[in-house]
């Protein structure tokens, strides 16, 4: 449940920011500020958070998770995280939404595909370990909401050029 936290973080803080700054933003402005808190906080941090449990704990993580401990393997995870961790963090230094949607489409996908996993564990084996039940809702709406937002964004875009 911990990196929904992250996630609900970037929702309240960009809910509060957007309202602060409420006379300056117009449609686009608000939906930048929410897709750069979700970069920053539900994916940049969550990721980041991955790679530590995954790289300096992977026994404690796996066995929450109810699997069995692969350190090997689990560093190579962590390693993935990292790197779309830092790379959302980049993703905070530009408004190019080609490389939003690239620093976005990669984890999305292992996302999404780790809630299924997640899922599956929890039908096929009754896995109820709290790393397992827990993830599937950030697994899913961290990309769902970073995939929405960019959507939105694509939209207002073409919006404004016609």
């Amino acid at each position: 449940m911990v990196f929904i936290i992250p996630w609900c973080l970037g929702l309240v803080l960009a809910a509060l920011h957007s309202w602060l700054r409420r006379a300056t933003l117009d449609r686009v402005g608000v939906l930048e500020l929410f897709f750069r808190y979700q970069l920053a906080l539900g994916l940049a941090l969550s990721g980041l958070m991955g790679f530590l449990g995954h790289a300096f704990n992977p026994t404690q993580v796996a066995a929450r998770i109810g699997w069995q401990a692969h350190p090997a393997f689990q560093f190579e995870l962590a390693a993935f995280e990292l790197g779309f961790g830092l790379a959302a963090l980049g993703g905070l230094l530009t408004r190019n939404r080609g490389y939003w949607l690239g620093i976005t489409l990669a984890p999305s996908v292992f996302l999404f595909l780790a809630g299924a996993q997640h899922a599956h564990e929890i039908v096929s084996k009754a896995n109820m370990a709290p790393y397992n039940l827990l993830a599937i809702l950030p697994d899913f709406l961290i990309p769902g909401t970073l995939l929405g937002l960019l959507a939105g964004l694509r939209g207002s875009r073409s919006r404004q050029a016609g």
